[in-house]
């Protein structure tokens, strides 16, 4: 089940117990004033008989004491505790069906969804390979090169990244292949190509080496889509650090900040609509983290930046560490 799914089943499961609860709630308040009103007139009664035959036969004082005339609740207590025992067996199974066959609708039309993506992205594949190789094959026997070849091949590119995140943001089930990647080498490569595509943003780079056993294509697409997250918030060309740790990644810069830096990985969620995006990346990157066992912590401040860090501890296996 996804996280919104998880989401969507709690809220309704909580809103249903919560009538459930609400409803009994009332019958209680109503239940528990009724016998306070009937036991209050049967002691009140039986004072007026009482004080009615002590006067008869004159005993003296017939006046009946106050706490006489309070009601012994203790016996309604114990029977709205233990309806309410009976009523929350009852009622936790029969929320938890209807919260079930609730969200099920919703997940069918997700599972379609999903996989109306996972199929579209698959039948541009050969387009787009075939557009990659003849970009290739025309630089490869072309005299001189040509920046017309270049930019096609790299447009290609860029649609094989997108292909990679749709199908990752469709949570196909596909057979994930993990190796040791040299971390430092891929990151100081991906640096290097935003200087290329930004040559007035700057970047403090101070990394070891470090190996991590993960997938490399979603590796490169993690580190790729945080940085250009990092880079299209960035204000002034602030220098955006990139630095690690034992097993872990990080990445600073001094952007404007998030206010809700707990959704940005929410599908479609975005909280600057002037900025070019489409809500998918971060998201596609969160099915990418949680497939490949990273964790990752983001802390934001407004007008101050925001600091991003990738914990691959649970990425090694016994034999990778």
């Amino acid at each position: 089940m996804k996280q919104y799914e998880k989401s969507a089943l709690i809220r309704f499961f909580l809103l249903l117990f919560s009538a459930f609860m609400l409803m009994f709630l009332l019958i209680a308040v109503l239940y528990y004033f009724q016998e306070y009103t009937q036991l209050s007139k049967e002691l009140a009664l039986n004072a007026q008989l009482e004080y009615i035959e002590c006067m008869k036969l004159e005993l003296g004082d017939c006046d009946v004491p106050k706490a006489a005339l309070q009601p012994d609740m203790s016996g309604v207590y114990q029977n709205i505790f233990t309806v309410l025992g009976l009523l929350l067996l009852l009622v936790i199974p029969i929320t938890l069906w209807l919260s079930f066959f609730s969200v099920k609708p919703v997940r069918k039309a997700s599972t379609m969804i999903d996989n109306f993506i996972a199929n579209i992205v698959h039948d541009i594949n050969t387009p787009i390979s075939t557009i990659m190789l003849n970009s290739r094959s025309l630089i490869k026997h072309t005299a001189e090169p040509s920046a017309k070849y270049d930019r096609i091949l790299a447009s290609g590119k860029q649609l094989q990244d997108m292909q990679h995140d749709l199908l990752a943001l469709a949570d196909e089930k596909i057979a994930l292949e993990r190796h040791e990647v040299a971390l430092k080498a891929m990151c100081e490569e991906i640096i290097e190509d935003f200087r290329l595509t930004y040559p007035k943003q700057t970047f403090d780079v101070t990394l070891n080496d470090q190996m991590v056993y993960v997938n490399q294509v979603d590796m490169r697409r993690i580190i790729q889509n945080l940085i250009s997250n990092a880079v299209k918030y960035n204000r002034n060309s602030n220098p955006i650090k990139l630095y690690n740790r034992v097993e872990r990644l990080i990445l600073e810069d001094q952007g404007k900040g998030m206010k809700h830096p707990e959704k940005v990985f929410d599908k479609n969620y975005r909280e600057d609509y002037t900025i070019q995006g489409n809500g998918i990346g971060l998201a596609s990157v969160m099915a990418m983290l949680t497939r490949n066992g990273i964790e990752i912590t983001v802390s934001s401040q407004i007008d101050q930046g925001t600091t991003i860090q990738l914990d691959f501890t649970h990425t090694f296996t016994k034999d990778h560490r």
